[in-house]
């Protein structure tokens, strides 16, 4: 029998009731109120045999194989076994290269300390090996790095020269601290100067800055990080040779680009959840960054991460020909991720029975009894969360903010108060009333210990809540989709009940295992449960619990090429129409601007990456169609690259406007924000927008909100005064409300309206606007002085509020600080001198508390007397 035959025997054959029961009951460890099913009893495990298997299943590629490795080792250091045995299981740990699970074992009591010391001459040589062998060389310090299996391959990879990678791991593998770690051992080893680190989402660029100026400020190397577009950075980088890192979203990048005139010089530039290159809203905008990028930086090096993909090889495709090209690809579990599915007893409401799944076979698990009875669904889910995970560091799913808040507000009545509240809770709703609403649902729940989190909130409070459920000390988390965007969360249970994206669109099974992937992350927890309810029920899973798969990666590009016919007719059709129908706006409208850029850009396709996927023929049908539909097209291509996923089309219909306009051109400015006319301007320029270019500010008839949210979010105002002035326009009009909808409103409105379309569509405008006045003759109408993409994407306007956010604070401090300072116009230093001479005042002028921490360690610690 080979070796192969060997673990392919163990695992189908000889393990096979013993691992459903090993899983059974180790799942059963982390489970609360659950009486255990009369078949667990008496369970017993024969652990040397099982050890064995484990190290043969160890040596396996196949992950089943080796995850039944990992349940062994899991099984045999957390049930009640003898000393040797979790002393074997340590040592199996390591050789599965995870040394994380062998130091929780050593930390949580498990494992005994100096394991060496207890293992033969045979052994201690080998863990030497190993160690060696699953460790990498840092090169700015000489230290040396533990690492599991995924992690060593890319870093060996990674130390090729000019290589581009695309890494593909599952969730919990640790891809993010390791990419977080190579690059700045890359920055401290002189081999990477300036660096951008792309994010899909604002949430996720929050904790990456937070992560990397952790791991620089550890490692002593002087380095910068900034999410900032700011020409001042990157100008001071480039002046004083020093290393920068940008963490951007892919909207920020193109507005760094703008900015600097596409003058950008970048060494490398990681791609992180790149799978998102395939999504239907913003991976167009992430490929034309990428290749943007490559224009003026053509010695760029890129490195591509995502979560579990099938084909990590295809991100590689568009790299420059003569470039080295490495695909590093895993599948390999770090822990374990336990799928619990729960269905109401029969005639006994507050009665569900739980069943693990190993395969296709589900197994009893015991019956969890519930506080109460749950007569909707949103109190199956709470009161099922609030049962199952009473220990806490419990993750519940919401369909949606609304959703998270009201499941949120249930549970808090279910958890028991211990006497005081910690005093970091208490700091916590203290900013939620302060900079958000004094009625803000968020306050009085965190002083329960549970909270809700969702993608537009403000980064400082999402942050904090972030760090508190981390600690323990926010026992229970409803979140929505913003953790399936990649921000890394862990926690030791799951619940969940028909997952959808978005109002109604189930959950694909890759999203819902990257959702999984929080459950037991790497080196905090050894395993996680993920608690389906009512999975047997078509209407909430329509095609049940999804069994792992991985993420397809494929262009949002390539999709609408493969539809050459369709995409060519949108093309020829689209300069005769600003509305056209709107499927195919969702599948066509940003791939068709890219096009249409290009062409007019190079005149041919000749050259761009993607051609060499498509025939010689199809090219010349694009190139002809596209050649017609841009015949005496005036507006500038330039125009297209800087602002990216809006149609040349229409703004060529646009610049029509304008020159046919026959009113002065004064009338057609952007006015600024402190202008008495700017509410009227903005109504009308989003009127304009619709008739000339899309109709993207809808519904049409609360085009007048969509204009006072921009203008009240460009001023700088604080959260509280805008819902606070949506509240008294709504109390003069005698019209019912709800504070809560109201406060979730207008945080959607801010991130869909000021922070996304109004950059978009305003700043195509003033280009356009421009493009016009210097066709007549009147430049001295243009305004350089204002980036309107730049000022929405942050919500400032003051001098002394964008320094303040160049300084590392988020816009939530800054606002709250800046309403303290009387001065508009300090820069940087202004800032720091200002906040210097008031630094024994902080606590004591009426700002939250998590606010005075971040001024303390985001402007005093710029200065040269420390913070």
């Amino acid at each position: 029998m080979t070796e192969n035959e060997l673990q392919n025997w163990l695992f189908e054959t000889s393990l096979h009731r013993e691992l459903q029961q090993l899983g059974v009951v180790t799942a059963l460890l982390e489970l609360d109120n659950v009486t255990k099913d009369p078949s667990l009893e008496n369970i017993a495990f024969d652990w040397p045999r099982l050890m064995l298997a484990a190290s043969i299943l160890a040596r396996s590629d196949k992950r089943a194989h080796k995850e039944a490795s990992l349940r062994i080792a899991t099984g045999a250091t957390l049930l009640p076994t003898s000393e040797p045995i979790r002393d074997a299981a340590a040592v199996l740990f390591d050789k599965l290269s995870n040394h994380r699970s062998a130091a929780l074992a050593e930390q949580r009591g498990r494992v005994r300390p100096n394991l060496a010391s207890r293992l033969g001459i045979a052994l201690r040589m080998e863990d030497q090996r190993r160690l060696l062998e699953s460790s990498v060389l840092l090169e700015a310090s000489g230290d040396r790095l533990a690492v599991n299996e995924f992690q060593l391959k890319f870093w060996t990879a990674a130390a090729e020269a000019r290589t581009w990678l695309s890494a593909s791991a599952p969730t919990a593998s640790g891809k993010t601290f390791l990419v977080l770690k190579w690059l700045v051992d890359s920055l401290g080893a002189g081999k990477v100067k300036r660096a951008v680190y792309l994010a899909p989402t604002r949430a996720l660029v929050s904790e990456i800055e937070a992560s990397l100026t952790e791991i620089i400020s550890q490692s002593g190397l002087d380095a910068e990080v900034t999410s900032l577009p700011s020409t001042q950075k990157y100008s001071a980088a480039i002046k004083d040779s020093t290393k920068c890192v940008f963490v951007f979203t892919q909207e920020r990048l193109h507005l760094l680009a703008n900015l600097m005139k596409e003058q950008l010089d970048i060494d490398l530039v990681v791609v992180d959840e790149a799978h998102k290159i395939g999504d239907p809203q913003r991976g167009v905008i992430l490929q034309d960054a990428i290749e943007r990028l490559l224009r003026s930086s053509p010695d760029l090096r890129v490195a591509f991460v995502s979560p579990a993909t099938q084909n990590p090889e295809v991100l590689l495709d568009d790299a420059p020909q003569t470039t080295p090209k490495r695909a590093v690809d895993s599948d390999v579990a770090t822990v374990l991720q336990n799928i619990i599915v729960a269905h109401q007893v029969p005639a006994k409401p507050t009665k569900w029975a739980l069943q693990f799944r190993h395969g296709d076979e589900y197994l009893p698990i015991g019956t969890l009894t519930l506080a109460s009875k749950p007569n909707t669904m949103k109190k199956r889910l709470a009161f099922i969360a609030a049962a199952v995970g009473e220990r806490g560091g419990t993750l519940v799913y919401a369909n949606g903010a609304a959703d998270a808040e009201e499941v949120a507000l249930l549970i808090s009545q279910l958890t028991g108060t211990t006497g005081e509240v910690d005093q970091e809770l208490v700091d916590l709703a203290d900013l939620a009333r302060k900079c958000v609403h004094k009625n803000y649902m968020l306050a009085p729940l965190v002083e329960r210990g549970v909270a809700f989190h969702y993608g537009n909130m403000p980064s400082l409070i999402r942050l904090e809540i972030e760090r508190l459920f981390r600690k323990g000390k926010l026992k229970f988390l409803v979140c929505t989709s913003t953790l399936i965007e990649g921000v890394n969360l862990s926690c030791r249970t799951i619940v969940v009940r028909g997952p959808k994206k978005g109002k109604s669109t189930p959950m694909e099974p890759q999203d819902f295992w990257n959702l999984a992937g929080r459950a037991g992350r790497w080196g905090d927890e050894f395993q996680g449960n993920i608690i389906c309810i009512d999975a047997s029920d078509d209407a909430i899973w329509p095609t049940g619990v999804p069994q792992r798969t991985r993420y397809p990666i494929r262009r949002e590009t390539d999709t609408a090429l493969s539809k050459l016919d369709e995409l060519m007719n949108y093309i020829a059709s689209r300069p005769i129409t600003s509305s056209p129908e709107p499927n195919q706006v969702r599948a066509f409208e940003q791939v068709s601007a890219y096009l249409t850029t290009t062409f007019m850009r190079e005149r041919s396709f000749a050259t761009a990456p993607w051609a060499r996927r498509k025939s010689e023929e199809d090219l010349r049908k694009l190139e002809q169609v596209l050649s017609e539909a841009t015949a005496g097209m005036s507006v500038s291509a330039q125009i297209g690259s800087r602002n990216p996923g809006v149609s040349l089309f229409g703004l060529e219909r646009l610049l029509g406007y304008f020159r046919a306009y026959p009113g002065p051109p004064e009338d057609l400015l952007l006015a600024p924000s402190e202008s008495d006319d700017a509410y009227a301007r903005f109504s009308k320029i989003m009127e304009r927008v619709n008739e000339q270019v899309l109709p993207v500010f809808l519904p049409t008839t609360l085009i007048p909100l969509h204009a006072l949210i921009v203008l009240e979010w460009m001023k700088g105002f604080s959260l509280p005064t805008i819902i606070r002035k949506r509240i008294e326009y709504l109390q003069r009009r005698g019209t019912a409300f709800d504070i809560a909808k109201v406060i979730r409103d207008t945080l959607e409105l801010i991130e869909s309206s000021a922070r996304f379309l109004a950059p978009r569509y305003f700043s195509a405008y003033v280009d356009v606007i421009n493009q016009h006045l210097r066709e007549i003759g009147r430049e001295d109408l243009i305004d350089d002085d204002l980036d309107i993409g730049v000022a929405l994407e942050f919500g400032v306007t003051s001098i002394t509020m964008r320094s303040l956010m160049e300084l590392g604070m988020s816009r939530i401090s800054a606002v709250a600080l800046y309403e303290i300072i009387a001065l508009d116009g300090l820069d940087e230093e202004g800032c720091i001198r200002w906040v210097t001479e008031r630094r024994d005042q902080l606590d004591s002028i009426g700002l939250p508390t998590i606010v005075v921490r971040e001024v303390r360690e985001r402007v005093l610690a710029h200065g040269s007397f420390g913070g």
